[in-house]
């Protein structure tokens, strides 16, 4: 491995990804580790070639590139004090770009209001609810600078409900027939739909081409239209000369000098089993929610019995997923919604208040949706099989409207080490607590039929209302939040507003764990945004993480 390195980054994903970017950018020697394999071969040569991804629904169910149960599984209680399940949840990207090789592209930005959720709704009860201890003007333009990097479509202006902003670098690409059918339903009923601000190239941007909507995102795109921060900031960084990929190689544990106040270097397995040791001034953790507590958790010493960063006694709680659940509107006619990108249209109305009793605020709501052959397949009664998947009633013919609701964070719900399971490299697996709030229950009660009467409007002739949570208690939102939170008091929060430590002062969190909310939007841009944020004030303390548009 070369060195030495001014700067280790652990996880390839959102934030890493794009941390690694600024920080070779300003001409440091950076480390990235990524425990899973590089599919892109040519990801640091001259011309980028097509990855190992392709139009393959059943080698995501094999578990390439993504998180393998079977040799790290998790475990879950679903009740406070009751007993811990070993499932499979929250399969996470484990590969160079991590999730943002495998999501749905969607980038919107927050509004205002999501950093102030204590201000608005008041103390809720069995909630640990605070305001973000920075604004939205903070993050305006590090959203600028992300969205130029990664490639965004939209069009600016079409959300009435969005804070003010400049031109998008790429326009909208064409809607698919469900967003068509869906958008005219939601207009029907006076809402605002809009193109969703999408990490796909709807023309040929940053050296690669336009999205050819063959349907298969989240299985990793083929041609390399989605800009996963593998295919942009991380092969950006590795054409400066200064980064250094290192892939299939797990990190195991993070190391610290005697008093616990600086870390030293972190301990990895690498490729070929063999256990070493690297160091850097500075460290970077952005291996996800989850697998960052569990990290910090493992490491604990002397100085940090708790776990590294645990003064508060806050790491790993506050866990977050967001409440996501959909109306799934069945159609006489064919929609053929896998045939596209999977959600192109969305609306904001409900983000903002309607004078619902205590203040039910709602989330942003896709309009659209698909489910795959595969996905299809395997979820279809065995006796019925044929009768449904022949016509494809189900799949053809279906859209859905899903909302991305506020997770109210709670000091029970949160990430530990499970005394007695362990994962393939010997390490304590993470053990997950999780029980949804009865507000949340209560903002699914409220909209849901909301969201069932724009089916209709658009034309459905049934509707099926799902709770996006599997019938173990598995949440099935893939949007990881809150288990470092930041904040400005050390005994309220784990990082403070740039993501660092309190406790330890040269380790950085650029993760969604930093969220001290859960926000009403997809968290992937907001991440990215962050560790921009984050990267620019490591690189320099004097900019104060502040950037010219």
């Amino acid at each position: 491995m070369a060195g030495p390195f001014d700067v280790i980054i652990v996880g390839s994903g959102a934030g890493g990804g794009m941390a690694a970017y600024v920080l070779t950018q300003k001409g440091l020697k950076v480390a990235l580790i990524e425990k899973g394999r590089n599919a892109y071969p040519t990801l640091g040569a001259d011309i980028l070639r097509q990855s190992l991804f392709g139009n393959d629904e059943l080698r995501r169910r094999r578990y390439f590139g993504f998180h393998d149960p079977f040799i790290e599984p998790r475990t879950l209680i679903q009740a406070t004090g009751g007993d811990a399940a070993t499932v499979e949840f929250q399969g996470l990207g484990v590969t160079v770009g991590g999730g943002t090789v495998f999501y749905d592209g969607d980038c919107p930005r927050v509004q205002q209001i999501d950093l102030q959720a204590l201000t608005n709704y008041g103390a809720v009860d069995g909630a640990s609810l605070v305001d973000w201890p920075i604004a939205y003007s903070d993050l305006a333009d590090h959203y600028d600078v992300v969205e130029r990097l990664i490639g965004v479509q939209g069009a600016a202006g079409a959300d009435p409900f969005a804070e003010p902003r400049g031109p998008y670098p790429m326009p909208p690409g064409r809607p698919p027939k469900a967003a068509a059918v869906l958008s005219k339903g939601a207009k029907s009923l006076g809402y605002h739909p809009h193109p969703m601000p999408m990490a796909n190239n709807s023309i040929a941007y940053g050296g690669r081409p336009a999205c050819v909507d063959c349907g298969f995102c989240s299985s990793g795109c083929p041609i390399d239209a989605k800009g996963s921060t593998a295919v942009t900031v991380i092969r950006a960084a590795q054409l400066t000369g200064n980064l250094t990929l290192l892939s299939e190689t797990c990190v195991t544990q993070l190391l610290t000098t005697a008093d616990g106040g600086h870390a030293t270097g972190v301990t990895v397995i690498g490729s070929d089993g063999a256990t070493q040791t690297l160091t850097a001034p500075q460290i970077i953790l952005a291996a996800n929610a989850i697998e960052t507590p569990r990290l910090l958790l493992a490491s604990a010493n002397a100085a940090h019995p708790e776990g590294i960063g645990n003064s508060s006694g806050l790491l790993g709680r506050n866990l977050m997923f967001h409440t996501v659940f959909a109306a799934i509107g069945v159609f006489d006619d064919e929609i053929r919604s896998y045939r596209s990108r999977v959600v192109t249209h969305a609306m904001a109305d409900f983000t903002v208040s309607d004078g619902s009793p205590g203040y039910l605020r709602g989330g942003y709501v896709e309009l659209g949706g698909q489910t795959g052959p595969i996905d299809m397949g395997i979820s279809v009664p065995r006796q019925v099989h044929k009768d449904i998947m022949v016509p494809g009633r189900y799949r053809r013919k279906i859209s859905s409207v899903s909302m991305m609701g506020e997770d109210m964070p709670q000091l029970t719900n949160r990430v530990e080490l499970d005394p007695k399971v362990r994962d393939v490299y010997g390490r304590p697996v993470a053990r997950v607590t999780y029980v949804r709030h009865k507000r949340d229950q209560a903002l699914i009660d409220y909209y849901m039929p909301k969201l069932h009467a724009i089916a209709v409007a658009a034309g459905a002739v049934e509707v099926l209302e799902i709770d996006f949570v599997a019938q173990d208690g598995v949440p099935e939102s893939k949007h990881l939040m809150g288990t470092t939170r930041m904040g400005v008091d050390p005994k309220a929060s784990v990082t403070d507003p740039f993501g660092r430590l309190h406790d330890v002062d040269n380790v950085w969190i650029a993760d969604g764990g930093v969220y001290p909310t859960s926000t009403g939007f997809n968290p992937t841009l907001t991440q990215q945004a962050l560790a921009h944020r984050m990267a620019t004030y490591l690189a320099d303390p004097k900019s104060q993480g502040r950037v010219k548009p």
